[in-house]
């Protein structure tokens, strides 16, 4: 019997496909425990255009994130650490790119996504690469210069 998994079954498939299973294991176990409903021609023309909708909607935030990661790569963030005989005392931690990204351009990354950074002590232009959806992967550029 073909049978529409209405979520993940062990051993037979995930959350909206089509399997054939046992009659029995479809009437008895399946369709009682409202695991999966029999596959009718309706019922597969609605899981047509249910899987069509989530294709549209993800590919759309697909978009944004692809926007945002346009938006972030065109920012320059500045910073100043005091310096004295060339060296920097303080540091810029991820935590502040992350605070300063969302109040000066109101775009939130979570400080999770950042990839590889160590908290920043030396003066210059640093690359800062985070993780956003879709595995995108965007760049920060962080500038940090002397106070004086």
């Amino acid at each position: 019997m073909k049978v529409i998994l209405l979520k993940d079954v062990k051993n037979y498939g995930k959350k909206d496909e089509i399997v054939d299973v046992s009659d029995g294991y479809a009437t008895n176990y399946l369709i009682p425990k409202k695991l999966a409903i029999k596959a009718s021609q309706d019922s597969v023309n609605y899981l047509k255009g249910k899987i069509d909708k989530r294709n549209v909607e993800t590919e759309s935030q697909r978009q944004e994130t692809l926007y945002l990661k346009s938006q972030i790569e065109k920012i320059t963030l500045n910073f100043k650490l005091a310096v004295k005989d060339g060296k920097a005392f303080g540091s810029v931690s991820q935590a502040q790119i992350e605070e300063k990204m969302l109040k000066e351009y109101n775009i939130k990354i979570d400080k999770r996504k950042f990839l590889k950074h160590e908290n920043l002590n030396q003066i210059g232009l640093f690359y800062i690469k985070t993780k956003l959806d879709f595995n995108i992967e965007a760049t920060i550029n962080v500038k940090i210069e002397s106070k004086e």
